[in-house]
């Protein structure tokens, strides 16, 4: 969205507007984007929701369009097809998107048809549901662009690479593809390892589906609902990046909680 004018109207083919534009003058953009994260969660115009969610580092661009640039300098490479936790950058003649400064978000799930569903700030949740807060914005959700992005040049998708990726452990790693969704409401930060203390500098928000391609026995975490020990982590697909089944709603097949 854009971060410099007052108002936006963004269509969503013929449904309307899909976005609402924020005011942020000029003067105040530079400290807005290089602040240090507030205490209290805020407005946040699209790019700062993904520069917080993913703690990317100045200096950074003033038009969502444009934010390949800064993802790429953050260790983000572009691939050639959506999947759900990648960033989304949309050009301005994306349908949906500002015919200006375009949209950046989160791809929370793909249809088969190629048409995605968006996490991010700045949107009209009417075309989707309100999420509330997080990552220190409090206007956050999740909305469908009704245009399937298949063979478009007009959008592109990145993900980061682990700087110091971990090989996975073949031995006890059990492959198969299944999802589950964040159960935590302050959302998980992910594991570059099934350890709690291997953090990495990512993180999925409340109620946010995940796809994952395996699963392996770890460390024990309590469920977060039931309160029982639960020594399962889950591999997100195509990245090894890990999260704890204690911390999301969704089951292995085939898996019990404890070896």
């Amino acid at each position: 969205m854009n971060l410099l004018r007052s108002k936006s109207a963004v269509s969503l083919l013929m449904l309307g507007s899909i976005a609402t534009g924020g005011t942020l003058t000029a003067t105040s953009l530079l400290t807005t984007l290089t602040a240090k994260p507030a205490q209290a969660a805020q407005f946040c115009q699209c790019p700062i929701y993904v520069n917080s969610r993913f703690q990317l580092q100045p200096p950074y661009v003033a038009a969502a369009k444009d934010y390949g640039s800064v993802l790429a300098r953050n260790g983000f490479s572009q691939i050639s097809s959506p999947q759900p936790g990648a960033v989304v950058v949309m050009q301005p003649s994306f349908p949906g998107a500002d015919t200006t400064y375009g949209h950046i978000g989160v791809i929370e799930s793909v249809n088969s048809n190629g048409k995605i569903q968006v996490r991010g700030t700045n949107q009209d949740a009417r075309y989707g549901y309100s999420i509330g807060s997080e990552f220190n914005c409090n206007n956050v959700s999740v909305i469908g662009f009704g245009t399937s992005v298949n063979g478009r040049r007009d959008i592109s998708f990145w993900v980061r690479s682990p700087s110091n990726p971990k090989p996975v452990n073949q031995q006890g790693f059990n492959q198969v593809n299944f999802s589950a969704w964040v159960m935590s409401s302050n959302g998980i930060t992910l594991r570059n390892s099934p350890r709690l203390a291997d953090r990495s500098n990512q993180g999925v928000g409340y109620r946010q589906t995940l796809s994952f391609d395996g699963w392996a026995y770890g460390e024990t975490v309590p469920d977060l609902q039931l309160g029982s020990p639960d020594a399962r982590w889950y591999k997100l697909a195509g990245q090894n990046l890990w999260v704890p089944s204690a911390y999301v709603n969704g089951n292995a097949p085939n898996s019990r909680p404890m070896p």
